[in-house]
């Protein structure tokens, strides 16, 4: 079973996400912030991590930055949300990362963690 880490300050998204991660037969740990992410990372070595890019606390791009300088985390995939893409600066930032641009529905988000985690892609 692949565990996934969910990183959002809004709980309300961050529910929703582990709850479809669940019922898809993957483990979740969840996290508000980039920083209390990093650190459940280092202890926990999660298959894949899904974070949002502007929190209050610790954004994506810090979470970003700390994964990378870090030898226990650095190969971890990453896939990003935002609903502010152009304003983040997401796109193209970095081409190891994926983003996914909020609003998204479940299956969107489900093709890229398959992608991100080399299984079966669905159409």
């Amino acid at each position: 079973m692949k565990t996934i880490l969910v990183v959002d300050d809004e709980e309300s998204i961050r529910s929703a996400i582990v709850q479809g991660l669940r019922l898809q037969g993957f483990a979740a740990l969840e996290a508000d912030n980039g920083i209390d992410a990093f650190n459940l990372a280092k202890t926990q070595s999660p298959d894949l991590i899904i974070s949002d890019v502007m929190m209050s606390t610790g954004s994506g791009f810090v979470l970003r930055e700390f994964l990378g300088n870090d030898d226990r985390t650095s190969n971890i995939p990453l896939i990003m949300m935002t609903g502010h893409v152009q304003s983040a600066g997401a796109w193209g930032v970095d081409s190891s990362v994926e983003y996914l641009e909020k609003p998204f529905s479940i299956d969107d988000l489900l093709v890229a963690v398959e992608r991100k985690l080399g299984l079966v892609v669905r159409s």
